[in-house]
């Protein structure tokens, strides 16, 4: 297409899914199709020489497309259209144009308007008498139905058929070639009669020479007019060659250059913003000078010989009207699309070889972005979305403004609780002792690498690297701010990034925001959690596994399996709630979360220091390459912040003490009552009996409003087992709660049916990751020991969460069995029409790997060294499993979870418990009875 010098091409029949922009070679490609299927699609490849005019484009439908250009003296508006063709009815045609009317009748008058694109119809001479202020002599002989529909069209909106003006030849006036090999003029380019000089008419025609790969020929209008930049503000975004600090060298060039440059202003006694904007001028320029800038390289796999193919099928084209060009036509293409797969493939293969080298040199983190990299689905941007009243908004400053508005209603929510919880007693802890050198050495080592830099561009690498100078600075900072209670600006600052979750993507509602903090700011905030955490550890609940430490998700599934088990044997009513709050962090009171700290006689300094950065934070969003307007963020808690999960806890604490105060719960096991599961804002409220729950989901309501929290009553859903019935309807304002026979909770579902759906749906999920590793499996050049690696890292890792809670029968050990078989024949290759025995698939397995343990003795040792864990500890988990519920037991029973731990070990329980204590013996048992095979009676 260089060779034709173009600026704004338009396509047809793209037949992407969806809308999106993404670059290739430099150019953008707008685009937008049909949501669920492969079919029509139009876009708009943008060259990279005039890609800073764009100022907007708007998806409208599979079939339309607008793209909005700054130009001198108008603006451009150009519409990408493909008409429907003589397949559909009258009615849907004129829907399309009706549609088509609908986006000139809310483009700028001002703007100068061309419409381009596959018409599926015909205009020809016949028309002239008629038509001639709209068409010229380049056309078809004929005019058919669809072709009268579209001179009305252009008629009405005073717009003329450009690439018909002029007198061409034959060759320069067809766009289409049918299979029979006959030609028709049915694409066109439509522009406004009033700027009608500004068309080049000799050079606005057909190209037949252009090798477009489509039995369409391109058509190309030559427009006079000046394009004028687009004026964006500069990414100030900064992304450093961290890769480089992996040298030894240049770490200690960079420490030593730090130090210099630090070692006057530590003599230096200047107030705290001086201090700190000093500290990010030196990080930042001397990370600029030693490392330089991360480049993003592109991996192009067309070569060389494909584009030479492609140079000798557009000669080709033009002896396409003989049956031997036709033929010599058709035969380069084939060779082109046959190259070009070897060619994507042998990129592949490069790429697989890289992660089998990194794998062996047991670089995991650079092996599995790789993998990612491979594998992902690209994700295309959307620059349109939509405002509060549905309309399109195009324009990059328009997006970002949007955006800001979005995210400032979600973080400076007004609505209040209850003033009364406000009146606490002031606290009497006193914590006012210095921050440790010590404390900051340690709080700069904790954070993970690899993570985005904050708004002050300082990733955590460079405070790692930055030597005994940077430690010094920073507990210069620290202390400053704890002797003071102030902040310095960028450690109160947010940059607020959308990323795209499901649904219409034009929608903000669809999109999830994350925030970047500075990474020097988590210095001081580790600092404050490490000294918040241990007075919030006596005070939250044992039911909150949260966020802390000894505690998972994975304890809390458990906990709720065998309640629901123990319940279902002792033929005992068992009620659940799970509530779903609105934006739960993000809408934390934040004078009640202060009023909470205090009554729980959190420290003073501690309350003042955390209250102060609140105090002055606030947040801007980052998109379009560009930061919007800053906003204070007076409600929930602080995306990114390391004591924002805490913080939740002690506030959602005092909501469930609350809740809970008069409340008696009738659901005891070992001789506990257990009302309540939290895992931060999951929570499961508990009952015995209907009217409890009735009483528990008002008392959760009523405790949630008073603190400024509400209760989703579309997401809040109740449950209860087989032995019980919800017969009253149980309400959130107003609103009756659905009943589900299942739910999905912390990520594992949990129903009367015991363990049997959650391994079903897990199957199905390792599946799924199975088959989006396909490029990986089927390339012959990585090894099946490199695969295997993958395999066990990427796709069993999923298969295997939160396996240790669940109850196995002897078919839900074969469906394991099962799973693993057709992962292994996957990744060699082979079929189950081949008659391969799978002992035939462990043996080639283990002829590569050698002796390995398979996915059921994993599963088994996973779950006995839970057990081990359970048994040691002194925490609710060990309740829930020792203790016994009330109620008889009558007739077959389910297999339960504590059988599988006997048929196992082959050992009572009583004596699984004694041996569990001592480390050693339980190691050697877990072993040998993780892979002891089944007996005959175990298998049934």
């Amino acid at each position: 297409m260089n060779r034709y010098n173009w600026h704004l091409l338009g396509l047809c029949e793209a037949r992407w899914k969806n809308a999106g922009e993404i670059q290739t070679e430099g150019h953008a490609f707008y685009y937008n199709g049909d949501e669920n299927r492969h079919i029509h699609g139009v876009g708009f490849l943008v060259n990279k020489s005039i890609k800073n005019t764009v100022m907007g484009y708007q998806p409208v439908s599979s079939r339309l497309i607008t793209i909005r250009l700054r130009a001198k003296p108008f603006n451009i508006t150009v519409i990408q259209a493909y008409a429907p063709t003589k397949d559909y009815d009258d009615e849907y045609v004129k829907d399309f144009y009706s549609q088509m009317q609908d986006i000139i009748n809310k483009t700028d008058n001002k703007d100068i308007l061309i419409i381009q694109g596959h018409w599926n119809a015909k205009v020809g001479r016949d028309a002239l008498e008629d038509w001639d202020e709209f068409i010229g002599p380049s056309c078809n002989d004929t005019t058919n139905e669809r072709g009268l529909r579209l001179l009305e069209f252009a008629s009405y909106n005073n717009m003329m058929l450009a690439n018909t003006l002029a007198e061409h030849k034959a060759s320069h006036r067809w766009t289409w070639q049918a299979p029979n090999g006959q030609h028709n003029q049915i694409d066109y380019i439509l522009v406004q009669r009033r700027h009608r000089t500004g068309i080049n008419r000799p050079n606005t025609r057909t190209f037949p020479g252009a090798d477009v790969g489509s039995d369409h020929d391109l058509v190309m209008l030559n427009f006079r007019v000046r394009l004028r930049k687009v004026n964006k503000p500069k990414n100030t975004r900064l992304r450093f060659n961290l890769e480089k600090l992996k040298d030894p060298r240049i770490s200690e060039v960079f420490q030593a250059t730090v130090g210099v440059k630090f070692a006057p202003l530590l003599q230096l006694d200047e107030d705290l913003e001086a201090i700190t904007n000093n500290f990010n001028l030196v990080m930042t320029e001397t990370a600029n000078e030693v490392l330089g800038k991360s480049q993003r390289k592109s991996k192009p796999w067309v070569t060389d010989f494909i584009l030479e193919l492609c140079d000798k099928r557009r000669n080709q084209k033009k002896k396409k009207n003989t049956p031997e060009g036709r033929a010599e036509y058709r035969k380069t293409n084939k060779d082109i699309r046959r190259e070009m797969k070897y060619a994507k493939q042998r990129w592949i293969t490069k790429q697989c070889t890289d992660i089998e080298e990194n794998l062996a040199l047991n670089n995991t983190k650079k092996a599995f972005q790789l993998v990612k990299d491979l594998t992902k689905e690209k994700q295309a941007k959307v620059n349109s979305i939509k405002d509060k009243r549905g309309n399109s908004l195009t324009e990059e400053k328009e997006i970002l403004e949007r955006w800001t508005e979005y995210c400032s209603e979600l973080y400076t929510h007004q609505s209040r609780g209850d003033p009364s919880v406000l009146n606490v007693e002031e606290p009497t802890n006193e914590d006012d002792y210095p921050i440790l050198r010590d404390e900051v050495v340690a709080a700069v080592d904790s954070p993970r690498s690899g993570k985005s830099a904050g708004v002050d561009n300082i990733p955590s690498e460079l405070l790692k690297h930055g030597g005994e100078s940077t430690i010094d600075m920073l507990t210069i900072i620290c202390n400053k701010i704890w002797q003071t209670g102030e902040w310095p600006k960028p450690w109160t600052q947010s940059l607020i990034i959308v990323i795209p979750k499901k649904g219409n993507l034009q929608l903000c509602q669809n999109y999830r925001t994350i925030s970047l903090i500075s990474h020097a700011s988590k210095v001081m905030l580790r600092i404050i959690l490490d000294r918040l955490k241990p007075q919030a550890e006596s005070i939250i609940a044992k039911e909150q596994a949260g966020f802390r430490k000894g505690r998972s998700t994975i304890e809390q599934i458990f906990n709720l399996r065998l309640l629901c088990e123990k319940h279902l044997q002792h033929q005992r009513e068992l009620y659940h709630v799970f509530i779903d709050f609105k934006k739960a962090f993000d809408r934390v009171w934040h004078d009640a979360l202060w009023a909470t700290m205090k009554k729980f006689n959190m420290g003073k300094k501690l309350t003042h220091t955390i209250q102060q950065l609140y105090a002055n934070a606030s947040s801007a969003v980052f998109a379009q390459g560009s930061i919007g307007e800053w906003f204070h963020t007076s409600v929930g808690v602080r995306q990114g912040c390391l004591l924002s999960p805490t913080l939740f806890n002690i506030f959602l604490e005092r909501i469930m003490s609350n809740a809970l105060e008069d409340h008696v719960g009738t659901v005891n096991i070992g001789w506990r009552t257990i009302t309540n599961l939290r895992f931060a804002d999951d929570i499961d409220g508990i009952a015995g009996e209907e009217n409890e729950l009735s009483r528990l989901v008002n008392q959760l309501d009523r405790a949630s409003t008073k603190f400024g929290m509400e209760i989703s009553a579309e997401k809040t859903k109740l449950m209860t087992n087989e032995h019980g019935s919800i017969t009253t309807n149980i309400s959130v304002h107003g609103q009756n709660l659905q009943m589900v026979q299942q739910f999905k909770y912390l990520g594992a579902i949990i129903s009367d049916q015991g363990s049997k759906p959650e391994v079903l749906a897990r199957a199905a999920q390792t599946m799924t990751a199975l088959s989006k590793l396909k490029p990986i499996w089927k390339d012959k050049n990585i090894s099946v020991k490199c695969k295997v690696r993958l395999l066990r890292a990427l796709v069993l890792s999923i298969f295997l969460y939160a396996c240790e809670t669940w109850t196995l029968t002897a078919e839900l050990q074969r469906r394991i069995q099962t799973l693993e078989m057709r992962c292994y024949r996957t990744i060699l290759g082979i079929s189950y029409l081949s008659h391969t025995s799978n002992d035939q698939v462990c043996t080639t397995i283990q002829q590569h790997i050698g002796p390995y343990d398979d996915l059921l003795t994993i599963v088994k040792e996973r779950k006995l060294r839970w057990y081990g864990h359970m048994t040691r500890s002194d925490g609710l988990a060990k309740t829930v499993l020792q203790g016994t519920v009330e109620g008889r037991r009558r007739g077959g029973q389910r297999k339960k979870w504590s059988d599988n731990i006997k048929e196992w070990t082959k050992k009572t329980f009583v004596e699984t418990q004694a041996l569990a204590h001592d480390r050693d013996r339980w190691r050697d048992l877990v072993h040998n009875s993780s892979r002891r095979q089944p007996d005959d009676s175990t298998q049934s």
